[in-house]
């Protein structure tokens, strides 16, 4: 399904000449465009509920640390953000009440909520968001939108409390997509205590205050009263770090928890026990990542092979039997059905086919094993999901059976995230099944995990990033969204991240837990505060 790139090079010749570079206190332009939809939740006065009760969790991995710029697993149950994500999947403002764009595209201005305080009391001001920004792009900073922010963000002005205006390097006209990722912390507070204090007693705007984290056992937290945008109904929140999901089960057998990770067999297993299982908003998707191909001679960097490997994967088999019924064959890297400029014909076409006999005439075609020094596929497996590692063991097991020599290395979730954001060539030439949760826009996601700049880099690929680069720089909807779709099919080309399946993730909860009011945008720790008491 390969293109021509006439759009992205007709898109590039235009934008070239809106293009320049924007440096120093640069005044805002006296007129500006609104480009992204900016609907906002309607303010409401908030009224106490009865606080009362713990809500209690257990999670199977967690990265321990509460720092985002450490990447913490715990973002989304601290911190807001100036963008978030609404129940229609549209990019809305949380923090942030509306912003535009100017029709240059190099800068975008921000109007901030009144009224908003942090955890100890402090008032939220345009100085926390210009903080904020500026310190995910500062030296040490782990953060996945580091290289976007650096590469396009010259400087940001605070000209009142509650004005933010961002001033570019390069024209991005879904940088407000990007803006998301940005949690708002505050800033005289960790300049006061500095950045281990804040770390060790962090605090943010959410509707969780901050309790005590115990390392490798749990983390709690306390309900905000009268928060600006949801109250919890529980006074407390005890997250438990428990990584045998047998164990697991037992303690929601037992009464000793509320919410359970479980796979498909668990599933059905406590469903006929009488539990109830609840699932996140939208699927997430297992795909295969391909670990630096670039800077690799192993089998893995012959793009050949790379299908080969994908076509073995027998997906409605591995829908139908392993889950239960319970996925759909395929799945986009960052991508689903419902993300703006999905194509159905990605998932219907070729590139998630089951075929044999043509993954072994490819191989053949590569000159598989023979021209390869090491010819063994290793697997990455992880357990931050209960059904991975049985995952890992099925894909294993259709590669050699077509031939492919494999071995299954067993690591952590925290561990290999962290070797892929500095590039540890210790994984160059591997692969690991990584189930990715998917976004409403997912152009920014895929620079962070593909592009030669990005976090990951799984694919070093100029015709890649200049596809990718086009998308940004027009202000066009159409023209985006074609581009969009170029730029996924020479993903997909690739075979650098193939999905295996669209999935949600299932939890058993006990008799006390009501309704999830609030759509579960990332993961589990984004929704505590929308859980329901029965």
């Amino acid at each position: 399904m390969k293109k021509l790139f006439l759009i992205s090079l007709m898109v590039l010749i235009t934008v070239s000449l809106l293009l320049s570079s924007c440096g120093g206190e640069t005044t805002t332009p006296a007129t500006t465009t609104t480009k992204p939809p900016t609907t906002t939740p309607t303010a409401t006065t908030p009224t106490t509920p009865a606080l009362t009760g713990t809500l209690r969790a257990t999670v199977p991995s967690w990265i321990e640390t509460t720092d985002p710029n450490l990447q913490t697993t715990f973002e989304y149950a601290l911190y807001e953000h100036l963008v978030t994500i609404d129940e229609e999947s549209n990019y809305v403002g949380e923090l942030a009440e509306s912003w535009s764009v100017s029709d240059d595209g190099l800068v975008w201005t921000f109007n901030i909520r009144k009224g908003i305080k942090f955890h100890n009391g402090d008032a939220f001001t345009s100085a926390d968001v210009k903080f904020s920004l500026e310190r995910i792009q500062a030296e040490g900073s782990m953060s996945p939108w580091k290289p976007e922010y650096s590469a396009t963000i010259d400087h940001v002005v605070a000209p009142d409390d509650y004005t933010v205006e961002i001033y570019c390097k390069k024209v991005n006209f879904q940088f407000y997509t990007s803006i998301w990722g940005c949690p708002i912390l505050p800033k005289n507070y960790i300049e006061q205590n500095g950045d281990t204090y804040f770390n060790e007693h962090p605090i943010g705007s959410s509707p969780w205050k901050f309790v005590k984290l115990t390392p490798g056992v749990s983390i709690e937290f306390d309900a905000v009263p009268d928060h600006w945008r949801i109250t919890p109904q529980w006074a407390h929140l005890i997250v438990e770090l428990v990584p045998e999901s047998s164990t697991a089960l037992a303690k929601l057998r037992q009464g000793e928890t509320d919410i359970v990770a479980v796979n498909m067999d668990e599933a059905l297993e406590v469903q006929g026990e009488g539990y109830e299982l609840r699932i996140l908003g939208r699927p997430t998707v297992p795909v295969l990542c391909m670990l630096n191909t670039w800077a690799s001679t192993g089998p893995i960097s012959d793009v050949r092979v790379r299908e080969a490997l994908s076509l073995a994967i027998n997906r409605p088999e591995i829908a139908s039997t392993f889950f239960n019924g319970l996925a759909e064959p395929g799945g986009i890297l960052w991508t689903a059905p419902t993300s703006w400029g999905y194509d159905p014909a990605w998932t219907t076409g070729d590139y998630f086919k089951y075929d044999r006999t043509k993954a072994k005439a490819l191989l053949a075609e590569a000159g598989y094993p023979d021209s390869f020094e090491d010819p063994v596929v290793t697997l990455y497996s992880m357990s931050y999901m209960p059904w991975l590692p049985d995952l890992n063991q099925i894909i294993s097991g259709y590669w050699e059976a077509v031939g492919v020599q494999t071995k299954i290395e067993t690591i952590e979730f925290g561990q290999l995230r962290g070797m892929m954001y500095v590039q540890d060539p210790a994984m160059t030439g591997k692969v690991a099944i990584w189930n990715m949760p998917t976004s409403q826009v997912s152009v920014a996601f895929l620079k962070s995990a593909i592009h030669t700049t990005g976090n990951w880099q799984l694919l070093h690929d100029a015709a890649f990033d200049t596809l990718w680069e086009s998308i940004t720089q027009t202000p066009d909807q159409a023209t985006q969204l074609a581009l969009f779709q170029q730029t996924v099919e020479y993903m997909l080309d690739q075979y650098i991240a193939p999905g295996i399946v669209n999935i949600y993730s299932y939890y058993a909860v006990s008799s006390d837990i009501g309704d999830w009011t609030l759509r579960f945008q990332y993961d589990l720790w984004g929704g505590f505060a929308g859980i329901q008491r029965k």
